[in-house]
């Protein structure tokens, strides 16, 4: 194909789109505000290291029924995000009609590609870049931060939603948010005691065995009820509950880079994380369900922090994607897949990754 590098270049540029989500803020106070965020993340961020990793990644449709004719994909693409950079992106094999898209909700980038259905020939899309992960702490310092205002909430008001599906803020909900935050205003010692009521009440599917025991919604009811052991399970719960208190949280979505499987062709899966909005921090980095693994003693390291070895992929989890889906996703988890305009689980992703040492890291930029 084609300098494909040019080419991802030309098609994004073609298909950026403004984020319709914040189309209702008020310019001058979203102006103010992220300028605020940008110099407190820059200000409170420690990076601890510096890691920069070569990845190669492919997604391939499998298991088309017969008769099919039409199959549409979207895939998890890297992009520059606060704690990483993406380097040398390089587009080595797809078809024709790939593009690169954002969904118009959240801004992010997605691969896209509309071919005619054939076994012999799968929908098929690799990738290769370099990725720069930065390892933070100490972004959680309530002494640092102040009360959240009315201007705040109506900037951030999607973030606030108290009806997002299977994150849902509930009279129950409601009530433990309001007993755990008795009188403090703090957004930052709310959101700690919410990340330790979500340890406390839920365990990790990990904590006893390689495969989770419940449906992995993603739900704030079925972590609370004790049958969510999956990290979207215990993030909807701590979504829900600094939402029911009025600070504003959002959920992201990546995979970790397992030390053991460096080097080998195997799907590392997903793991999601919350980041919550703190005045003059900007937003805060946890991860709950590393919490809840960690050895005696470094839950806390997970609050304010997140470990390099990781990606961050998307955002988000209702949305309409880029063009248009058939039918609107709840979760998107590596991809989504419609065959003659019906969801399709057909779908193998494989990840190989190398950590550089520092001279191969600076041998490769030059």
């Amino acid at each position: 194909m084609p300098d494909a590098q040019k080419q991802e270049q030309s098609r994004d540029s073609k298909n950026m789109k403004p984020l319709e989500h914040r189309a209702h803020m008020n310019c001058s106070l979203t102006i103010l505000t992220l300028f605020t965020v940008a110099l407190g993340a820059a200000s409170q961020q420690t990076a601890l290291a510096d890691a920069t990793f070569s990845v190669r990644q492919s997604f391939s449709v499998k298991d088309l029924p017969a008769g099919a004719k039409r199959v549409r994909g979207w895939f998890w693409m890297p992009e520059d995000r606060p704690e990483q950079r993406v380097l040398d992106f390089r587009v080595v094999e797809a078809p024709e009609s790939f593009r690169i898209t954002r969904d118009p909700g959240y801004g992010r980038k997605w691969l896209y590609a509309d071919v005619p259905a054939n076994p012999n020939k799968p929908l098929r899309i690799v990738t290769e870049f370099k990725l720069i992960r930065k390892r933070v702490s100490g972004m959680a310092d309530p002494a640092k931060t102040g009360p959240l205002t009315d201007e705040h909430r109506r900037t951030f008001a999607p973030e606030l939603r108290l009806d997002e599906k299977h994150m849902e803020v509930t009279p129950t909900i409601q009530r433990i948010a309001d007993s755990l935050a008795a009188s403090e205003k703090n957004p930052v010692v709310l959101a700690h005691r919410f990340f330790d009521y979500v340890i406390a009440k839920s365990d990790h599917y990990s904590k006893f065995g390689s495969t989770p025991k419940g449906k992995c919604l993603g739900d704030a009811g079925e972590c609370l009820a004790g049958t969510g052991d999956c990290c979207t399970d215990q993030h909807a719960l701590f979504i829900a509950l600094c939402r029911a208190r009025g600070i504003p949280c959002r959920l992201l979505f990546g995979s970790r880079l397992r030390t053991d499987r460096e080097g080998t062709d195997y799907d590392p899966g997903y793991r999601c994380w919350p980041n919550f909005f703190a005045p003059a921090l900007g937003w805060v980095p946890l991860d709950v369900s590393s919490g809840d693994t960690a050895t005696p003693g470094h839950a806390g390291d997970w609050f304010g922090g997140l470990d390099e070895n990781r990606i961050e992929w998307a955002e988000g989890r209702a949305f309409d994607l880029e063009p248009r889906s058939n039918v609107k996703p709840d979760l998107v988890i590596r991809g989504w897949v419609e065959v003659d305009g019906k969801p399709h689980k057909g779908l193998d992703r494989v990840l190989n990754f190398h950590r550089l040492t520092d001279s191969q890291a600076q041998s490769e930029s030059h």
